[in-house]
């Protein structure tokens, strides 16, 4: 009797559905959460440096969102109203092989 697996037998594969997040992730992040709760919780009772903690958390998370929801404002602008073929016809790209980039300035008398 030979000890091979069979051809039917074949290696499980791991699920690309459900994201790649380690139980200590999880266990990181539920921690953060709670001491971030406690810290609100501290703040709301009216302790000074808790205050100062929460505000310094969540001044640059603030600016973050802020930011991305400027940036999806001004992608959502361009990919409505921008039209790539009406603006690639008119000009070339400078960095096309055999294309000279165009000219501003009219050339100078080589004679001078």
């Amino acid at each position: 009797m030979s000890l091979d697996k069979p051809s039917s037998v074949q290696p499980v594969l791991r699920s690309r559905l459900l994201p790649r997040i380690s139980f200590q992730s999880l266990f990181a992040l539920t921690t953060l959460s709670a001491l971030i709760a406690s810290l609100a919780r501290v703040a709301g009772d009216g302790g000074a440096l808790a205050l100062a903690v929460m505000v310094a958390i969540a001044f640059p998370l603030s600016c973050f969102l802020l930011f991305a929801i400027l940036f999806l404002f001004s992608w959502a602008i361009t990919f409505l109203w921008y039209d790539q073929e009406e603006e690639d016809t008119l000009k070339g790209s400078p960095f096309a092989a055999g294309q000279l980039p165009p000219q501003i300035m009219p050339p100078r008398d080589p004679s001078l």
